[in-house]
């Protein structure tokens, strides 16, 4: 039970993370640094994207509250967003949300660990609502070490990835990303239909007829 659902939270995180698709945007920024640079915006990003989800996990329900929003409005609306990810994820065109004006002044930054690298590319908005999800549905304190450890985990790979980045690039090519990111976005918009249909599911049965 405990491998299963760290595995299940593992790929949820790592699928709506997706680090790989994000390597073309993080080598077009850092393309005209040094190493040590880059590596320190690595150590900073990963230390940023943990602060996210671990507030994400432990503040959400609170701050759902406080706003007054109810438990199946957020996984109602979190469905939508995970599932336009997923949309996006099976085009190839998920990480492509960084151009323009942002890309531009990216590359003007002296430090772009948090945005754009951490918020929005990496962990967002999808991010985000499944870690709320997760904390509504998993407040046991054995499934909470858990969901830790499959951060951690994720972060580490998030590691991985970006300090080989080019190495990674050229062994797979963009052809081999835009497959990884197929296959990420059916997983990807697979959760989001769950979690939607869940809250409205949730929703109908307390209609009082």
């Amino acid at each position: 039970m405990s491998v299963s659902f760290f595995i299940a939270s593992f790929v949820s995180l790592f699928a709506l993370i997706n680090p790989l698709s994000a390597l073309p945007v993080f080598i077009s920024l850092t393309g005209s640094h040094d190493t040590k640079w880059r590596n320190y915006q690595i150590r900073k990003t990963c230390f940023y994207i943990l602060i996210i989800c671990i507030c994400s996990y432990f503040a959400g329900l609170h701050i759902l509250v406080f706003f007054g929003i109810s438990i199946n409005a957020l996984k109602i609306a979190g469905g939508i967003m995970i599932s336009r990810s997923g949309f996006l994820l099976l085009n190839a065109k998920h990480k492509k949300d960084i151009k323009g004006k942002i890309m531009e002044e990216s590359l003007e930054k002296e430090d772009i660990s948090f945005s754009p690298l951490a918020m929005p590319l990496l962990a967002g908005p999808g991010t985000i609502s499944l870690l709320i999800n997760l904390s509504i549905e998993n407040s046991d304190n054995r499934e909470t070490g858990i969901i830790m450890l499959a951060i951690l985990a994720v972060i580490l790979c998030i590691y991985i990835i970006f300090s080989l980045a080019p190495k990674v690039l050229k062994y797979t090519g963009q052809a081999g990303l835009k497959s990884f990111s197929k296959i990420m976005g059916f997983l990807v918009l697979s959760i989001g239909i769950e979690m939607m249909s869940s809250g409205i599911l949730t929703m109908l049965k307390s209609i009082k007829i």
